[in-house]
């Protein structure tokens, strides 16, 4: 990246363990007058380089892997080892601990492989509780036990809002959580059937709340023949399961799996482990093989699993694995197994005999047997208000199942009615009010004989319950959405869809002098440094809208109503330390103030440092950033001559520029993502003068190398994508004029705008 400071300055971030530090300067004149100063600045431009370039690595973590960012972060965050002193004895490590009021746990002994009865032991040390460090001993004969030390590890608290990762999408996010869950034991992993490099363990805490048992920990790697500690991916499982081995990718059972069901919706987080050893996520977003003129189909089988159509996205990726012959890879093969590992428990809980009838069609409609949910309603109307109130306190999954299930080329009529169903109750409306749930259904192609169907289903609502759908007074029952105050603002009798996501801009102020403290806060200064946050994008009914999308004109607190399912979902606030690095720590939203119908958030977080870019702020999941490392090479001359013209450019002004393939306008078609950094746009700039070298440029072209979108010669830069499993078509999270703009593909026009 260009260095753009004429002075020595430090960027810096806080806040999170392993912060990043870079170094930028200008050459000091004092510095060259003698030959300590040529080493010195040396030694700096090397270090800086290196810091530079491993920034740059993770922070190109723009658009395509929902987890990019938290896995770059973890990665910061891994502690190196650290050498003990000279061989120890435990009675001695006791002292030590003891003298800084800590605790040496039970040892654990671990027996190297193939090593012919030889051991390594791992001495956890307690403070409070909480393994605080881990000590790497070799065993050094028997007798009076003597260790030869090894390597140390520091052990830190996991926070709140990674262990509840797997409730982004679920109302039932468990209430009154801990800012930070303690890591209490040291449990290993079965010895995976499977020879792997080093040993395998997992540090591991539980909590437990209202019939709930949460299971979190750290994955926890042993090379003794590297001589080191390392913890790798955290994980947490609702359901109180430990990772299992299983084999994803063909390779064998060598590879993680993480449950991370919550209620009937399965959920399954797997892992590859590759040497490293490196565990790589399988992704419902990337095409992770060379899919060729089968590119569109591949996309189009993630799009069912990011809906959750299992069963259809197993048979569409199994059908593309012939025609795709040598292509086919270990991670093409480890999203076909993850599939049908989905596909077999939704089907089982479909299967299964279900004492309360409601949940049996759930369970029908998670795995995909729309007409069967149907017809069970249809023969018991009387389920209708308790599936109403389902559906209307529904994150979006059963909608996205909804939507995916309608794109497919024969859908079947009973999605659309369940279509109708949800949109009903998550809008609310009283039943003489059905023109806006029929208006979805009108814009489908679908029989008319779905219309009617849904038209029924809605009539059997009774008089007696249609007031207390509209009803706004005190203690009345409502039969569509009872749980109005968390999840919608009222305005007069209708309540309108809440804010499951937000995108702002934070700017630090002083503790506000004013403003709208949400129940339970306080806008005290004590708390800590104050941002503002100014909304630039929020998730509404199922889609990303510009600002505030639609927020009632009335009352604070109702507008505090619909913002608190998005405000209170772990936002997370991005500091840049550069265009392409960022560092995330979490932020709390305490309230909100109201000026000429603009809404500002009023939160606190880390202090504020310098930053690149303004503070970024997003809900935890809303989007997605690419891997450098796993883009494609371009091919340069279609490319050039269809940005710059003819004559194309030489071959070598596009050697640096990364390209990624991605379904970006939801058409089963594939567009390039090609990404230049700065040295790539120094190059360029050999060759085109005028090309502006600010920020990293983005160009998409569709498969016909046509220009959907360029930022190379505009002050602007793309920073995020949003991710698609929240919801919604795929939108460009641009930097321009100061601030962060939302451009949403318009197909009529065939740009983003």
């Amino acid at each position: 990246m260009p260095l753009r400071s004429a002075r020595r300055s430090k960027v810096s971030t806080t806040g999170a363990p392993g912060a990043v530090q870079i170094w930028v300067g200008a050459r000091s004149q004092q510095l060259w007058r003698g030959p300590l100063g040529l080493v010195l600045v040396g030694l700096g431009l090397c270090g800086g380089l290196l810091l530079l370039g491993l920034s740059f690595r993770l922070g190109l973590r723009l658009m395509l892997d929902p987890e990019a960012l938290p896995q770059a972060l973890a990665r910061l965050q891994r502690s190196q080892s650290v050498a003990l002193p000279a061989a120890i004895g435990l009675e001695e490590l006791r002292q030590q601990a003891t003298a800084s009021q800590q605790q040496v746990g039970e040892p654990l002994r671990l027996e190297i492989l193939g090593t012919q009865g030889r051991e390594v032991l791992i001495v956890p040390v307690l403070k409070a509780g909480a393994i605080a460090s881990l000590h790497l001993f070799g065993s050094e004969g028997s007798g009076e036990e003597r260790l030869r030390a090894i390597a140390t590890l520091p052990v830190t608290a996991l926070p709140k809002d990674t262990v509840l990762t797997p409730w982004l999408s679920s109302p039932q996010a468990p209430t009154a959580a801990p800012t930070n869950f303690k890591l209490t034991r040291l449990v290993p992993l079965p010895a995976p059937p499977i020879a792997t490099d080093g040993l395998w363990l997992t540090l591991e805490g539980s909590w437990q709340q209202q019939g709930l048992t949460l299971r979190y920990g750290q994955l926890l790697h042993v090379d003794p023949q590297a001589q080191r500690l390392e913890l790798l991916a955290p994980w947490s499982s609702p359901v109180n399961r430990p990772p299992q081995w299983a084999d994803l990718d063909g390779d064998g059972p060598s590879d993680l799996v993480i449950d991370e069901t919550v209620g009937l919706e399965p959920a399954l987080r797997g892992f590859q482990v590759t040497p490293g050893p490196r565990l790589q996520s399988v992704s419902w977003v990337r095409v992770p093989v060379d899919a060729g003129a089968h590119a569109g189909h591949y996309q189009q089988a993630l799009r069912l699993a990011r809906g959750g159509l299992w069963h259809p996205a197993q048979t569409q990726l199994a059908n593309l694995k012939p025609a795709l012959g040598q292509g086919w890879n270990p991670a093409a093969e480890a999203q076909l197994r993850l599939m049908a590992r989905h596909g077999a428990i939704s089907r089982q809980q479909a299967e299964q005999d279900w004492s309360t009838p409601s949940q049996h069609i759930m369970a029908l409609l998670i795995d995909g047997q729309w007409e069967p949910a149907l017809t069970r309603l249809e023969t018991s109307p009387e389920l209708l208000p308790t599936l109403l109130n389902r559906l209307a306190v529904d994150q979006g999954r059963l909608w996205n199942r909804i939507s995916a299930a309608a794109a497919l080329p024969d859908p079947p009529p009973a999605v659309y009615v369940w279509g109708g169903l949800a949109l009903k109750a998550q809008q609310n409306q009283p039943s003489n009010r059905d023109g806006a749930t029929l208006d979805w259904l009108n814009r489908q192609p679908v029989p008319v004989i779905a219309r009617q169907r849904l038209a029924k289903v809605l009539a059997t609502l009774t008089t007696a319950q249609t007031p207390s759908v509209a009803s706004a007074k005190p203690g009345a029952t409502a039969a569509i959405a009872p749980r109005q105050s968390p999840s919608a603002g009222a305005v007069g009798n209708t309540a309108l869809p809440p804010l499951t996501a937000l995108i702002g801009q934070a700017r630090p102020i002083s503790a506000p002098e004013s403003g709208y403290a949400a129940p339970g806060q306080a806008l005290d200064a004590a708390l800590g440094q104050w941002y503002a946050i100014d909304l630039r994008a929020v998730h509404q009914n199922q889609v990303w809208q510009p600002g505030t999308g639609a927020l009632p004109a009335q009352t604070t607190p109702a507008v505090w109503a619909m913002v608190q399912p998005a405000a209170q979902a772990s936002p997370q606030l991005l500091r840049w330390i550069s265009p392409t690095t960022g560092v995330s720590a979490p932020l709390i939203v305490r309230g909100l103030s109201l000026t000429n119908g603009t809404t500002t958030l009023l939160a606190t977080g880390p202090a504020a440092s310098a930053s690149a870019l303004p503070p970024l702020v997003f809900s935890q999941g809303a989007l997605m950033w690419l891997d450098a490392s796993q883009g494609e090479t371009a091919e340069p001359g279609a490319i050039a001559a269809a940005i710059f013209g003819n004559p194309p450019l030489p071959v070598e002004a596009m050697a640096d520029v990364a390209q990624h393939s991605l379904d970006l306008t939801d058409d089963g078609q594939i567009e390039r993502v090609l990404t230049w950094d700065g040295a790539a746009l120094m190059q360029l700039k050999n060759w085109r003068t005028q090309v502006e070298t600010t920020f990293p440029k983005t160009i998409i072209l569709d498969a016909d190398n046509r220009l959907l979108y360029s930022d190379m010669f505009a002050s602007q830069t793309v920073v995020a994508l949003t991710n698609p499993a929240v919801g919604g078509s795929v939108g460009l999270l641009v930097y321009r004029a100061g601030g962060y703009e939302l451009l949403s593909w318009q197909t009529a026009e065939r740009q983003f705008k």
